[in-house]
């Protein structure tokens, strides 16, 4: 059985108080696996209307000291929260980008992070709409599996330390679920751990076009289950659970509803589920169930990454594609319809703002001497 390796924590904070709570998880997870620390806080700047000018005037004075200043403050502010927690020896990462959850992606692969601890602040409704949520954000784009802390593991002065006596892990029986499963093995070993392996076999909805057609319900449900025991068998058969308990456990209804459900009905401590890479159009129509189980679940909820080098990948790549719209580069004049294009022409393209340039060159020209 592999053995779990984290080397490196990373715990994005907003200084509110979950994510000091989160900040205590996260020594214990790296005591136990004698884990480096990482505190990350992403700032952005509002300016005050000082630092704005009208077109053509100079600032009274540059904002980069107030930036360095800000910066300054926000990084005494974070190793004041690291002492708080006993954890003075964790490194402080000031960021000011945007989009939050790009730099935290971000500045876990550069460090590199084998894990990223955080809370969610739970928004459904329309604030999750209006909002939404930077812990989904960062699950979806992480190319290292994220803990989000909830329920109990979150609560103030509890007196317990972090403890995972059960762990509930959702299959599908597909690679992605597979990989979630290795993982969610090792961790239960190391916390001497019991696993749960959920399949909910979801039929789904059941339509007649003429409304005239009967349909045996119990006789899918009970095909449907009989398969999903076959298949699990077999999935228990191939991997190597060692000394890890483990049941299994069937459902007919909605895989998030069930989960959930099945988490709060019996004291689940941890979910560990592995996403399935849905992005761009196929992940606005039909979703993440992680994401979901994340939004909902009531306890803490571990998702593993099952395509970490595609990850890796976009963020490189987008990287690349947000340095190339920093840097200015002058455009190629295009040719005017009807006649070739002269000298001037060229020189008003190359110039960043060609109708001022020209409107600077006639009152230049006609200003009195």
């Amino acid at each position: 059985m592999k053995t779990l390796s984290i080397q490196n924590i990373l715990v994005p904070i907003d200084f509110s108080e979950m994510s000091v709570h989160a900040i205590q998880i996260t020594e214990q997870l790296a005591g136990r696996f004698g884990a480096s620390i990482h505190l990350a806080h992403v700032h952005q700047f509002n300016y005050a209307a000082d630092f704005v000018a009208p077109a053509g005037l100079i600032a009274p004075f540059s904002s980069m000291p107030y930036r360095q200043e800000v910066e300054g403050s926000v990084r005494r502010e974070l190793h004041a929260v690291a002492r708080k927690c006993c954890v003075s020896s964790a490194t402080c990462h000031v960021l000011t980008g945007a989009p939050p959850f790009d730099e935290i992606c971000r500045l876990a692969q550069a460090i590199p992070a084998d894990l990223v601890v955080m809370p969610t602040h739970g928004r459904t409704g329309l604030k999750h709409v209006f909002l939404g949520s930077t812990a989904e954000r960062i699950v979806q784009h992480s190319s290292c599996p994220v803990l989000v802390a909830r329920g109990n593991a979150l609560q103030p002065n509890n007196g317990s330390r972090f403890q995972v006596k059960t762990i509930l892990v959702p299959v599908d029986f597909s690679d992605r679920s597979r990989e979630g499963l290795g993982y969610a093995i090792a961790f239960a070993n190391e916390f001497g751990a019991k696993i749960i392996l959920l399949h909910a076999t979801y039929i789904g909805y059941i339509y007649s076009s003429e409304g005239l057609a009967i349909y045996d319900i119990r006789g899918l449900q009970k095909a449907a289950r009989k398969k999903a025991q076959r298949r699990m068998r077999e999935l228990v058969r191939s991997v190597n659970f060692e000394d890890v308990k483990f049941e299994m456990i069937f459902t007919e209804g909605s895989p998030v509803l069930d989960i959930c459900a099945f988490a709060k009905d019996h004291d689940v401590d941890l979910i560990i589920t592995s996403t399935h890479g849905l992005s761009g159009f196929q992940h606005v129509l039909i979703g993440s169930i992680a994401e979901r189980v994340v939004r909902h679940a009531p306890c803490s909820v571990l998702v593993v990454p099952s395509h970490p080098q595609v990850r890796t990948a976009n963020l490189v790549k987008s990287a690349t594609i947000k340095a190339g719209r920093l840097v200015r580069r002058p455009q190629s004049p295009k040719k005017p319809r009807g006649r070739p294009l002269s000298r001037k022409d060229r020189k008003l393209a190359l110039h960043a703002f060609p109708e001022r340039r020209k409107t600077n060159k006639f009152r230049e020209s006609h200003s009195p001497r």
